[in-house]
C-alpha cells in the first residue's frame, strides 16, 4: 500500500509541476507575441486589446516541449520562422531555437529545442555502383528540420563551396565527389593544385586523365582547362537537331563534374607564369576558360564544383556568382563573404555562423531558401579518418572501371 501511495504521489507532483510548466510557457508566449510583432491590437468596447496566436495546446511530456498554435488571419508559418522572430521567440521560451512546421493551413508546431538539432553526425549512403546519375540523389546535407537535401547531379546547378580551413569543407568535398564517383555515367575532372582533393586518391582511376594537380606545372592546369573547353565545344556541336543540352549520360558520354579546388590560389600562381609576348597572361586563360565553363557548360553535361576559402569578387566575379547556383558556405574567417556568396538574406545569419562547429553550413540553392544545414561525412567510426576512408572509397575501385572519354 506504502508503495502505491508513494507511486501515486509523485505522479501527481510530476503532474502538478507539468501543468505550472504549461501555465508558465502560456504566459510567456503571450507576452513573447507582444514584444515580436506576432500580435495584432483590436479595438472593443472596453478599449484596446492585444491578440496574439492561440496556443491551443503545450505537450512538456518529451525532451522538447512542444506548442500547437493557431495562426491569426494573414500569418503564414514563415512569419514565425523569420530570422530575428525566431530568436527573439527562442530568447524569450527559453530554449537555443525553435523548430516550426506548419500543420495544414491554418496551424503550426514549434518545438522549443534545448539543444543544436545538428550536432549529430550525418552519415553518407553510397549508391550501389550499378546505378545512373539520373537515378541517385546525392546528398548535400541535412537541415535543421532533419530533412535530406538531395538532388541527381544531372539536375543540380553549378556548385560554389566556402569555408575556412577546419570547417568541414574538405569533408564535404570526400563525401559528395564519394558518391558521384561511384556511378559509371560521372566523370571526375578538374584542377587542384594540392593535389589532395584530386590526383593520388585517383590514381589508377578512369577520372586520372581528366586531372590536373600540383603547384608545379601552371601550363598542366591551362592546358586541362583548354581541353574541358574543347570537350564542351564537340558536344555541343553534337547536339541532335531540336535539343538544346545533353540530358542522356552513359559510360562513354558521361557527366562530367569539373573541380576547380582553389582557383584563387592557382591564379597566383599563375600570375607569375611567364608567357611569350603577345599571348594573353596565364592567369586570364584562366579566367577565360573558367568563364566559358560556368557559362556553358551546364548545356554539354558539365558541373562545375568551385572550391575556395572565400568567394572573392575577383575569383568569381558577378556573373560567374550567379552560374553557380548550389552554394554553401561553411565557417568563414570574414563574415562578409556570406553576404557575397548568399546576398543581403545572410547578414541575419553573421552571428551565429561565425561559431559554426566544423561541418554545419548555410546551404541555398533553387528552390531551397538559405538554411542552416549539417553537412554529409563517409561511413567510418573516427572523424579522424575522413581522409582515409575517402582515398579507400576511391581508390580501392580503381581497376574495375575504367571506361575512356573520347578528346
Amino acid at each position: 500500500m506504502g508503495i502505491w501511495t508513494t507511486a501515486c504521489r509523485a505522479e501527481r507532483e510530476q503532474d502538478w509541476a507539468g501543468r505550472e510548466l504549461v501555465d508558465q510557457l502560456t504566459d510567456t508566449w503571450r507576452r513573447a507575441c507582444e514584444h515580436v510583432g506576432l500580435s495584432h491590437a483590436v479595438q472593443v468596447a472596453s478599449g484596446t486589446t492585444i491578440v496574439v496566436p492561440p496556443l491551443a495546446r503545450a505537450d512538456v511530456s518529451g525532451p522538447d516541449p512542444v506548442l500547437i498554435v493557431k495562426l491569426m488571419p494573414g500569418q503564414l508559418a514563415a512569419d514565425f520562422r523569420a530570422p530575428e522572430v525566431a530568436e527573439r521567440l527562442s530568447a524569450a521560451l527559453g530554449c537555443d531555437r525553435i523548430r516550426v512546421e506548419p500543420r495544414g493551413l491554418h496551424w503550426v508546431r514549434i518545438e522549443l529545442l534545448t539543444g543544436d538539432p545538428l550536432a549529430v553526425d550525418v552519415i553518407t549512403s553510397l549508391p550501389a555502383r550499378d546505378h545512373s546519375v539520373s537515378d541517385v540523389g546525392v546528398l548535400v546535407a541535412r537541415d535543421e528540420l532533419g530533412r535530406p537535401l538531395a538532388m541527381p547531379w544531372d539536375q543540380a546547378p553549378h556548385t560554389c563551396v566556402q569555408g575556412a580551413t577546419r570547417s568541414g569543407k574538405s569533408v564535404w568535398c570526400y563525401s559528395v565527389l564519394a558518391q558521384l564517383a561511384r556511378l559509371d555515367d560521372v566523370l571526375i575532372a578538374g584542377s587542384d593544385p594540392s593535389g589532395l582533393l584530386l590526383g593520388r586518391p585517383w590514381a589508377g582511376t578512369r577520372h586520372q586523365d581528366w586531372q590536373a594537380t600540383g603547384s608545379g606545372d601552371v601550363l598542366a592546369h591551362r592546358d586541362l582547362l583548354d581541353r574541358l573547353v574543347a570537350e564542351m565545344d564537340a558536344r555541343i556541336a553534337e547536339l541532335p537537331a531540336r535539343q538544346d543540352k545533353l540530358t542522356a549520360f552513359t559510360p562513354d558520354r558521361p557527366l562530367i563534374v569539373v573541380v576547380l579546388e582553389e582557383l584563387a590560389g592557382l591564379l597566383r600562381l599563375a600570375s607569375t607564369t611567364p608567357t611569350p609576348k603577345g599571348e594573353p597572361k596565364v592567369r586570364e586563360q584562366l579566367l577565360h576558360a573558367f568563364g566559358r565553363l560556368v557559362s556553358e557548360g551546364h548545356k554539354a553535361g558539365m558541373r562545375l564544383l568551385v572550391v575556395t576559402q572565400r568567394a572573392d569578387a575577383t575569383i568569381i566575379e558577378g556573373f560567374a556568382r550567379g552560374q553557380l547556383g548550389l552554394r554553401l558556405s561553411f565557417r568563414v574567417d570574414d563574415p562578409e563573404a556570406l553576404v557575397m556568396l548568399h546576398g543581403q538574406d545572410a547578414r541575419a545569419e553573421l552571428v551565429q555562423h561565425r561559431e559554426s562547429p566544423p561541418g554545419v553550413a548555410l546551404v541555398q540553392a533553387p528552390g531551397i531558401a538559405l538554411t542552416r544545414a549539417r553537412g554529409p561525412r563517409l561511413p567510418g567510426p573516427s572523424e579522424d579518418a575522413d581522409y582515409a576512408r575517402y582515398w579507400d572509397e576511391i581508390a580501392g575501385d580503381a581497376p574495375a572501371r575504367l571506361h575512356q572519354v573520347a578528346a
